[in-house]
């Protein structure tokens, strides 16, 4: 995974720091952070939860506002399309609240104080303390099942002091975690649903489409599952907590 952009860096932590700071003044209300971390790939820049509600943020570079003063009526953003396609599309498919986060392009200044979050649609100003839960038990998507059990792996082996060099949680794309292992062999893992039944990838096809790595590099599989503490047979849903089943890493052909 290239190191990020020094810039977008920054602009990352500026967006992460002020979305925080209106975090601490939810009091009693629960929130989570899903997406905290530069990954690649991935279609949002920071995801998190308030409530039952998923929001996922971009940040959008402005050239020029108009209107009134925290209110623009009109908004030129730099934004290519088909990031901007995939964003509201991906967004869609795992049912998050799409939002960009819109920041001065020279000065990289939030455009606004507080949340400072913009529906693309409208361009209007959207406020996720004001927000209200949905009156039903929302189910986790996809992308939310394969974040939480990426989530355990990564505890697993940093409580080892593995190196961790990228992780990403889009479902369907492996692998989704590289680290070092104890002897600094590179190590790449799929993470997936507790059913043996599952079909993987091939590993020996995944090394191949990896560039520059080494031929002892080492596949492995993470099966995770969880049931909810409120009632294990339901589906996973927003906001619960879980009883983990978690065995280790299983190589994928003898080391």
């Amino acid at each position: 995974m290239p190191h990020p952009q020094k810039k977008y860096l920054e602009a990352f932590q500026i967006c992460g720091k002020q979305l925080q700071e209106c975090m601490d003044e939810l009091g009693d209300r629960p929130y989570a952070w899903l997406k905290a971390e530069p990954r690649n790939p991935a279609f949002a820049d920071l995801i998190f939860r308030v409530g039952n509600r998923v929001y996922a943020v971009l940040l959008v570079r402005v050239e020029h506002a108009h209107g009134q003063r925290g209110k623009p009526t009109h908004l030129q953003i730099s934004l290519p399309t088909t990031e901007r396609n995939l964003f509201l599309t991906e967004c869609e498919r795992y049912n998050m609240t799409p939002l960009f986060f819109p920041m001065w392009m020279d000065s990289m200044a939030p455009l606004s104080m507080g949340w400072n979050l913009l529906i693309p649609e409208s361009g209007a100003f959207l406020d996720p303390a004001t927000e209200e839960d949905t009156s039903q038990p929302v189910p986790m998507s996809d992308w939310e099942l394969c974040n939480f059990r990426g989530s355990v792996v990564l505890r697993h082996l940093r409580e080892q002091h593995l190196q961790i060099l990228s992780w990403q949680d889009i479902p369907g794309i492996c692998p989704h975690i590289f680290f070092r292992a104890s002897d600094n062999a590179l190590c790449w893992v799929i993470v997936t649903a507790e059913d043996p039944s599952e079909k993987l990838p091939d590993a020996a096809e995944i090394n191949s489409k990896l560039p520059d790595s080494p031929d002892d590099v080492r596949g492995y599989v993470a099966r995770v599952g969880f049931r909810s503490t409120r009632d294990p047979a339901s589906p996973p849903v927003r906001g619960d907590s879980f009883f983990i089943n978690f065995s280790g890493l299983e190589a994928m052909q003898p080391y």
